[in-house]
């Protein structure tokens, strides 16, 4: 492992957290997107209420929308009054990751990049995660 001497060394070692920190900061950014267009929405009905106008019912209806299919929040009211989505993600999610367990088994084994264990441990990983997409894609509800 890392033993302080150069970045190149603790790139080599540590090269698949580029991965996990991707994942998260395009999270962010989704749900800043989504912040600052809930904010601007906010905003000009504020300016309809300080003129002493109504605003337009589409305005009203995009807010609505914006708020009910806000992460989370949507999800749990989705199961909660049993309206599940089916968008087909599920079965792209289960061949991805299977396919990438699959891969990092196939190139630690052969030893096409010198991996050591660690292609092992990620292709479990990714195997584990594989199985959690398949059992839930299983066993959602069909809408």
């Amino acid at each position: 492992m890392y033993n302080g001497s150069t970045f190149a060394e603790l790139f080599a070692d540590f090269w698949w957290l580029i991965f996990p920190l991707a994942f998260f900061l395009v999270l962010w950014w989704d749900s800043w997107l989504k912040y600052r267009r809930h904010k601007s929405t906010i905003d000009l009905l504020k300016s309809y209420a300080a003129s002493g106008k109504e605003p337009p019912a589409n305005l009203l209806a995009t807010l609505e929308k914006t708020a009910a299919s806000d992460g989370l929040d949507a999800a749990i009211e989705d199961s909660v009054h049993g309206e599940p989505k089916n968008d087909g993600s599920a079965p792209f999610l289960v061949v991805l990751m299977f396919g990438l367990a699959g891969v990092f088994a196939y190139v630690t084994y052969s030893g096409m990049l010198d991996l050591g264990d660690g292609g092992y441990f990620v292709a479990m990983i990714l195997g584990v995660v594989g199985f959690a997409f398949l059992v839930s894609a299983l066993f959602k509800p069909r809408g």
